[in-house]
């Protein structure tokens, strides 16, 4: 008989280890410390400055998960990790969101349809959200940057003796981001602007005087929205 209960007590003992955090694994969430108040749930949190306290994610830091739920400083509250969980988040929106969208980061915790300067991905929206309400988010992507390296590549100018040209690059959407300069000048040019075209899948170049087939080169490259 004091053997069983020596047995009951040891299985009791050691269920004390789950406690901390920073022991065992963690399927989907974990339990941490808030390192200020928490206003309202479904808000993006990164890393406190000690372990086992997270803070609200600004625009250009990375999240770790979603908070969900509220609370004060210091409050042992729950956080969803999209790395080890096997479904979708709850997130809040910053502002107006479409299904189907891609989703970053933003100021205070929230998601948004357009990244700020710095902001990670969150995932794609599964359903429309206002501003303030909550959106559905498959987390495809969490945690990557919102802007990445596209392509890039010396383009000769085959615009004849005129100041614009275009090359075809498969890929590209509108709002997508084109740096472009003189690598060779064959007579005057000395600058060029560049942009997506508005149909996507091309970049338009614009030099400041006309080109010449073959000799003039511009160096270009393209980073789009993850």
């Amino acid at each position: 008989m004091i053997k069983i209960k020596n047995k009951i007590a040891a299985l009791f003992l050691r269920r004390n280890t789950f406690a901390n955090i920073s022991e065992g694994t963690h399927a989907g969430s974990i339990t941490m410390s808030a390192g200020e108040d928490v206003p309202c749930a479904n808000l993006l949190v990164a890393a406190g400055e000690n372990e086992g306290v997270f803070k609200i994610a600004g625009a250009g830091e990375l999240p770790i998960g979603v908070c969900t739920d509220e609370g004060s400083s210091g409050e042992k509250l729950s956080v969803s990790l999209p790395g080890s969980a096997e479904s979708t988040l709850l997130c809040r929106a910053a502002s107006s969101i479409s299904a189907g969208n891609s989703v970053y980061g933003t100021a205070s915790g929230k998601v948004a349809s357009s990244p700020e300067n710095g902001a990670f991905k969150i995932g794609v929206a599964l359903c429309d959200a206002s501003s303030g309400g909550i959106v559905e988010v498959d987390p495809q992507g969490f945690g990557s940057r919102a802007w990445q390296f596209h392509s890039a590549g010396v383009f000769s100018w085959n615009g004849g003796s005129s100041t614009t040209a275009s090359l075809e690059v498969a890929g590209l959407k509108t709002g997508d981001l084109v740096m472009a300069s003189i690598a060779e000048s064959a007579g005057s040019e000395t600058s060029v602007k560049a942009s997506v075209d508005a149909g996507g899948d091309k970049i338009n170049f614009t030099l400041n005087a006309n080109g010449t087939n073959d000799s003039t080169k511009i160096s270009w490259f393209a980073i789009s929205k993850n």
